[in-house]
């Protein structure tokens, strides 16, 4: 049973954990708005979904300042800091059905421009003048009433018939285009070769640098500290003509760990949210249970106390609410794990004395339970946790809860709730 403080504490984190996460909806960033007279204003920008970026721009020219929404038809254009760069499509060459702000992806000889809605992906290229719009979807004929699309009359997607007419001029890109598939890296890609061959010493603008990726490991320390449980299987023991089997009925007990973290961040995709988490610890844990059966004229007392020593491995995957200009980053982590059982120690006590109290006279069994174990014990278990990373300086700080359950000792389960702090180097 979990004591009331570890619950109290439990539950402040949680609470920390989601109003961290309620504050992350919200990523302002250095940028700036050029209005419709052509003025910059400089400021800070709601970093969010390429849906919501296309509806409107959250503008604040200070951090403390209330932010502004603006829309398509209130300023030309807003860009992000050595980042995302939007235009509003009135200032765009081509006509839609609605207003919206349409990412400016790259420039040069050929640009690229996207924007999303609810349900489609709109890619654009244009070349001097013209604007086009890719066809990158196929259509497919058919009677819904009558068995469903028929996937022979498909008609195909038409961008890349599209992209060979504006690149008519360098056909050995073409079979690069039959290659491509319609993506902004791939589009990008396609512009910037075009303009190598068409016009070298002209630069090609792309206006979100693509994040490095790769996997990249990160190195700390951590403690540990909490409360442990471990059942327990029945055991015979009355040492006596009976066979009484009982459970030892182990009390939750503290346990503490010192460790050391290696997160590999898995940033593939150019963001700092996915990670592989190795915690290996040294972790300390000692239970005692205590038991009284009156069996007339006697009352018998078993006592145990054993002090278990492990190396914790476990494995974890960590996701975390990365904001790039957010001190407090929650995350979350489970995976699996194994304790391999160094030692143990403890003792067994056995005592019997009358119920009546005619005599002081006692029967006392003890025995050593020491052991440091010729083949070592390895238990498996399931673990997950949840808190926030703290950027202070140079050395990140985190806290958090984590909680695991498996395969205990004694033929049984064990579970440890802790609360972990740590530094990264």
């Amino acid at each position: 049973m979990i004591s009331f403080k570890y619950k109290i504490a439990f539950s402040l984190l949680t609470f920390l954990f989601l109003f961290s996460e309620t504050k992350a909806q919200t990523d302002f960033r250095p940028g700036y708005i050029i209005t419709l007279q052509g003025d910059t204003v400089k400021g800070f920008l709601n970093y969010r979904s390429g849906i919501a970026n296309a509806k409107n721009c959250v503008f604040k020219k200070e951090q403390d300042q209330d932010k502004v929404v603006y829309t398509p038809d209130q300023i030309r254009a807003y860009r992000f800091q050595d980042g995302k760069n939007y235009l509003s499509s009135i200032q765009f060459n081509y006509g839609l059905e609605e207003d919206v702000f349409i990412e400016s992806v790259s420039q040069g000889l050929i640009s690229v421009f996207y924007y999303k809605e609810d349900v489609k992906d709109h890619f654009f290229v244009s070349k001097g003048n013209q604007v086009v719009e890719l066809d990158h979807h196929d259509r497919f004929a058919g009677n819904l009433r009558n068995g469903g699309i028929n996937q022979g009359q498909a008609v195909p997607e038409k961008f890349r018939g599209q992209l060979k007419y504006l690149m008519w001029d360098q056909p050995s890109l073409h079979p690069s285009i039959e290659r491509a598939s319609c993506t902004i890296k791939d589009l990008v890609s396609l512009a910037k070769a075009y303009q190598q061959l068409s016009s070298p010493s002209q630069e090609y603008v792309q206006f979100e640098k693509p994040a490095p990726k790769g996997v990249k490991s990160k190195f700390g320390v951590f403690v540990a500290g909490g409360l442990s449980h471990l059942d327990s299987p029945p055991y015979n023991m009355y040492i006596s003509d009976y066979d009484v089997r009982k459970y030892l009925d182990f009390k939750p007990s503290f346990t503490y760990e010192v460790g050391v973290l290696v997160d590999l961040s898995l940033n593939f995709i150019g963001e700092n949210k996915y990670f592989l988490q190795l915690a290996p610890a040294l972790n300390i844990a000692e239970y005692i249970s205590q038991k009284e059966l009156a069996l007339y004229p006697l009352l018998y007392s078993y006592k145990t106390n054993i002090q278990f020593t492990t190396l914790k491995l476990p494995l974890m995957f960590k996701y975390s609410f990365y904001r790039s200009n957010a001190s407090v980053l929650p995350f979350f982590k489970f995976g699996p794990g194994c304790d391999i059982y160094l030692n143990q120690k403890g003792r067994y006590e056995y005592t019997s004395g009358p119920l009546d109290g005619a005599s002081n006279q006692e029967t006392v069994y003890t025995a050593s339970l020491d052991t440091t174990y010729d083949d070592k014990p390895i238990m498996f278990y399931f673990m997950g946790g949840a808190g926030v990373d703290i950027k202070t300086g140079k050395r990140p700080f985190s806290i958090g809860v984590t909680y695991k359950k498996g395969a205990g000792p004694l033929d049984s389960y064990r579970s440890d709730l802790q609360l972990q702090m740590g530094f990264q180097f």
